[in-house]
């Protein structure tokens, strides 16, 4: 079998649906090292983070751009802190040195717009977030199935593509709409729920399963305990916060985002608006004063001051923080948990994720030594590094989570839960003009979470603004 059939056997498993999702909120990972010796060709002893021998194991000509460079657009992100480390590894494998771009991330996200958009090709792998769709409408960046096609270049076998989590390989196929490879898939986080153990044995709690648990338990909080909250979660405008939550909360209550794209959107249904009244109700009776300005950071602080009962639903990447006793002085108290459901009809369990991929642009001049670090980087024997020797908490790979090292790591509850949101999560599927109405959407939700408005009329509102901007351009 060739590894095109082979490809698209994978392809048809990994399913094109959905999913994608944003948060702009990871956790830093601890800078440790750990050296193995090597042997290389030339009899040469090396110091090398990981076998070479891991990946000799591959049928792919990893020489073939032995000389080359390849440049990397990036955000200041843990992932680029979690490999760096190995980084001389695949330069020791391949004879392709790497160079970082890192910028902080608007700065990034400006740069990263006029490289692709005026031709210019300086990256040849760049970080790739909400924006795919609109850069691949735009033909700005490269479907990568040539290169898996190519038969120098990849080798199923030993790569194993199904590996990856389902949402994981959706978020790299356009978020869900696209049936080519816009990227390889580097990290993944996923809502779930932020409780405070101590605070639960106190008041008798049990661990919430729906909505009305969530809702019952902050308010025994909120009313009884002096300066804490009953939860915190994102209040604040922007694409990347509150709506990144509500999205969520549509789905649990059992309706995607648009009736029918572009013209049909389904902000304005009665799913909707309860999801929102349901969200907004949480933040207005049980959240701190001025909610609507909350961010992702404002939340996560305020639970690590132990001021707040819960996080109603946020990243799992924040159990790192959260349980770090440098940085949080509920470290011993913190329990993490699913998200909820509704208790509506059609109510289901539908926690949102967020995959950041990496992608090569359309001029890039090196996207052949490009794609063989985005083959490595998401490779088994380097993603089981970071996660399992430096530290990182957000593998793509089923394997690293199920690794007993990795689980010993990051603590058993917090992979199980991790584990079975990914597997059930639904994310936002980043249409191209989702940065856009999304940014609009957003801004009605925190005049509804300040007050300001009616959640009805925020939510029509909202729905006729996207309609207009999605079917205009």
């Amino acid at each position: 079998m060739s590894n095109g059939s082979k490809r698209r056997t994978f392809l048809k498993a990994a399913g094109v649906g959905l999913l994608g999702g944003l948060a702009g909120c990871t956790r830093g990972a601890e800078q440790k090292t750990p050296a193995d010796s090597e042997t290389s060709s030339s009899g040469e002893s090396k110091t090398v983070s990981i076998p070479l021998k891991e990946y000799a194991k591959a049928n792919i000509k990893w020489t073939k751009y032995d000389g080359d460079s390849i440049n990397i657009g990036a955000v200041k992100h843990p992932w680029v802190d979690a490999i760096k480390p190995a980084v001389p590894v695949f330069e020791e494998l391949t004879g392709i040195n790497v160079k970082w771009n890192i910028l902080p991330e608007q700065e990034f996200r400006t740069k990263r717009l006029t490289d692709v958009s005026t031709g210019a090709g300086k990256f040849d792998v760049i970080f790739m977030d909400q924006v795919v769709n609109q850069f691949r409408q735009s033909g700005w960046i490269q479907p990568l199935d040539p290169y898996f096609d190519s038969g120098e270049l990849f080798d199923e076998s030993w790569y194993q593509p199904n590996d990856l989590l389902g949402v994981c390989r959706e978020a790299a196929h356009g978020a869900g709409r696209a049936d080519m490879w816009t990227g390889m898939p580097i990290t993944v986080e996923v809502l779930t729920t932020f409780y405070r153990k101590d605070l639960y044995k106190k008041h008798d709690l049990s661990i919430p399963k729906t909505f009305a648990d969530l809702r019952a338990n902050a308010k025994i909080i909120h009313e009884n305990e002096n300066g804490v909250v009953g939860g915190v979660a994102r209040g604040q405008k922007g694409y990347g916060m509150n709506i990144y939550i509500q999205n969520a909360w549509i789905r649990a209550f059992g309706k995607k985002l648009w009736n029918t794209y572009p013209s049909d959107s389904a902000l304005d249904s009665e799913p909707a608006i309860a999801a929102g009244k349901s969200y907004i109700n949480l933040l207005q009776n049980y959240g701190p004063a001025g909610a609507a300005s909350q961010t992702w950071s404002d939340a996560l602080s305020t639970m690590q001051s132990g001021k707040a009962g819960h996080i109603f639903a946020d990243a799992n990447l924040f159990w790192d923080g959260l349980t770090d006793p440098e940085a949080s002085s509920v470290s011993d108290s913190i329990g993490i948990t699913k998200m909820p459901v509704p208790d509506t009809s059609g109510g289901r369990f539908a926690p949102n994720a967020f995959t950041w991929q990496i992608s090569t642009s359309k001029n890039a001049k090196n996207s052949e030594a490009g794609f063989l670090f985005m083959l490595w980087a998401t490779s088994t024997p380097t993603m089981n590094w970071m996660h399992v020797k430096n530290g990182a908490p957000f593998p793509v790979r089923e394997s690293t989570w199920l690794n007993k090292d990795f689980k010993k790591q990051v603590r058993a509850k917090y992979a199980e839960v991790s584990l079975h949101s990914l597997k059930n999560a639904i994310g936002d599927p980043f249409d191209p003009k989702y940065p856009e109405w999304g940014q609009k959407y957003s801004e009605k939700l925190q005049t509804a979470i300040a007050g300001n408005q009616s959640v009805e009329k925020a939510f029509r509102s909202a729905a006729k603004q996207a309609e207009q901007i999605a079917t205009t351009g």
